[in-house]
């Protein structure tokens, strides 16, 4: 399969993720709604979050679109070095794909939906599983890629 084409199918099937289990959260619960998933692990919390990661930076509505924008842009442009590997391919379909699922978000709604919480951590979404997993694989491709090359 041509990388480039993995790399839309990783980033498009990201945002289909995203964006349909945010509309079903949504429309099925109510904001600041708790569904225990894992007593007092994992649970299911519908919130509304217009900042950053970790909820920082409330309000940078503008900002966060903007440096998104210029994200997707800066990725478009070096496609050949993100599709080099099969492995980078996937790995940066998923930032891609992230960074586009926060972003719908922020331009329709204003604010990013989050909702899967963890114990003792942020609640955050598939998109942003998505970015922490992808730049993580990445990190891992540009310490290791070297030594194995």
């Amino acid at each position: 399969m041509n990388k480039n084409i993995l790399f839309f199918i990783i980033a498009f099937t990201t945002v289909f993720a995203d964006q349909l289990s945010k509309f079903i959260v949504r429309h099925k619960l109510p904001i600041g709604k708790e569904i225990p998933i894992i007593n007092q692990v994992v649970s299911i919390t519908h919130i509304r979050n217009s900042g950053a990661a970790f909820g920082l930076f409330q309000n940078g509505r503008i900002l966060f679109i903007i440096v998104a924008t210029v994200s997707l842009f800066i990725m478009l442009y070096f496609l050949h070095f993100f599709t080099s590997s099969i492995f980078l391919a996937v790995s940066s379909g998923l930032v891609f794909g992230g960074i586009i699922g926060n972003l719908l978000d922020r331009i329709f709604l204003g604010y990013v939906t989050d909702f899967i919480y963890f114990a003792h951590w942020p609640v955050f979404n598939i998109a942003d599983s998505s970015l922490d997993i992808g730049l993580f694989l990445i990190a891992i491709y540009l310490l290791f890629y070297n030594v194995h090359s």
